[in-house]
């Protein structure tokens, strides 16, 4: 009690003497009673006790010799006599004359004839089975089945062979963008100063109801910009028309995507058989391309094109994405599922160029039945004006001695 006396008595005393105080301060009266209280301590109590301890994950301890890249061994390689081809291949380096490839073939061209095609030629590479199908059979093709949805792929009118590396810095011709692209004039900000650019020149928006502008839209972000181009290009491509014929002129044939969905699905479910699948492994280390022979005698497309060119000069026009595009001439050793292999020059150095770099391979020698095909064609239609010529003049010939 004496204590609490005391403390109001110079509670009360402060007041009386700062009341009379010329140059009072309010904030001296507080400091002046602080420092006459005691200081304590605050309690903070947790109803729901104190916050319990939590220990550290402990940090995870790797055995060196466990990791896969630690086991490194530079005489460990796919192939033996090519020591600078790396990785895993997992077993498609093997030779075409392998007993799986060769059981996988006859499946296929079993397949395949029982819906009514036909199977011209098997083409193996690293990571795709090319199946060559007969266009003339596609029309024995009963459509009593639903297959796949098919894409017809056409090559390039100015690249005949296919394989194109598009460049992603250039850009195409038919990009799309955004709304906020078109805001930011496809330049690359950060995403806090990309957010105040949009934000601030977001378009205004009027209100059909009542006529009054409304509040700008928040921004969009980049992820919610890239799924909209996604949903557009997808949309796109659903309504664009499809032409089964090329409008350049140069492939006439139309094709018959039914067909070609019946043929793939017949295909696929060979392949699929539990048994087939564990045994083989065709569809889980290969792409299944379906594709109609190139039939041009100056480009080696199908494997049995290329035996049949065996030692034989050929030109290997190869691509890549840096650039360093060249072409390679010699006569031609062998094609496998890897690579084409060369005699450079005729000067018995063997050059193995991959498949993965192959633009195209030229066969010179076949430009002469090029050149007799072409003539051949032309004659034809010389032929067919003739007649079409004589049979104008002999209606004439009679309606004029009709009219006589």
């Amino acid at each position: 009690m004496a204590s609490s006396s005391t403390v109001v008595a110079a509670a009360l005393l402060l007041s009386t003497s700062t009341a009379f105080s010329p140059h009072h301060h309010p904030h001296s009266a507080l400091r002046s009673l602080s420092a006459a209280l005691p200081a304590t301590r605050s309690v903070v109590v947790d109803p729901d006790g104190p916050t319990p301890i939590i220990e550290p994950d402990p940090f995870p301890t790797v055995e060196v010799d466990e990791l896969p890249e630690a086991q490194y061994d530079p005489d460990n390689h796919p192939i033996p006599h090519q020591p600078w081809r790396r990785g895993d291949t997992d077993g498609c380096h093997d030779p075409l004359t392998a007993s799986w490839r060769l059981e996988a073939e006859s499946i296929i061209s079993d397949a395949v004839t029982v819906v009514g095609a036909k199977v011209e030629d098997v083409t193996w590479y690293m990571a795709k089975c090319v199946i060559s199908i007969n266009e003339q059979s596609l029309s024995d093709v009963v459509s009593y089945t639903e297959g796949p949805e098919v894409r017809v792929v056409y090559p390039e009118t100015e690249d005949i062979a296919g394989h194109m590396f598009d460049d992603p810095d250039e850009g195409t011709d038919n990009e799309l963008f955004t709304e906020e692209d078109e805001i930011l004039d496809f330049e690359q900000y950060d995403e806090e100063t990309e957010y105040e650019i949009l934000k601030a020149n977001m378009p205004e928006e009027i209100d059909e109801a009542t006529g009054e502008p409304l509040p700008p839209r928040e921004p969009r972000s980049r992820e919610e910009r890239v799924i909209e181009m996604e949903e557009e290009w997808t949309n796109r491509w659903l309504d664009e028309p499809r032409e089964e014929k090329p409008a350049d002129g140069m492939f006439s044939h139309p094709v018959d995507t039914k067909a070609l969905s019946v043929v793939s699905q017949a295909i696929i479910t060979a392949l699929e058989d539990e048994q087939v699948e564990e045994k083989l492994q065709i569809l889980s280390r290969h792409d299944v391309i379906l594709t109609s022979p190139l039939d041009n005698p100056c480009i080696l497309d199908s494997q049995k094109e290329f035996d049949a060119a065996r030692d034989l000069d050929v030109y290997v026009e190869t691509r890549d994405p840096w650039g360093s595009n060249r072409v390679l001439g010699g006569k031609l050793v062998d094609r496998n599922a890897m690579d084409v292999i060369i005699n450079q020059d005729n000067s018995g150095r063997m050059v193995t160029i991959p498949n993965s770099m192959i633009h195209q391979v030229l066969l010179p020698s076949g430009l002469a039945k090029g050149n007799a095909r072409m003539k051949a064609d032309l004659d034809a239609e010389d032929n067919e004006d003739e007649e079409d010529g004589w049979d104008v003049e002999e209606s004439d010939v009679e309606e004029e001695d009709y009219v006589e």
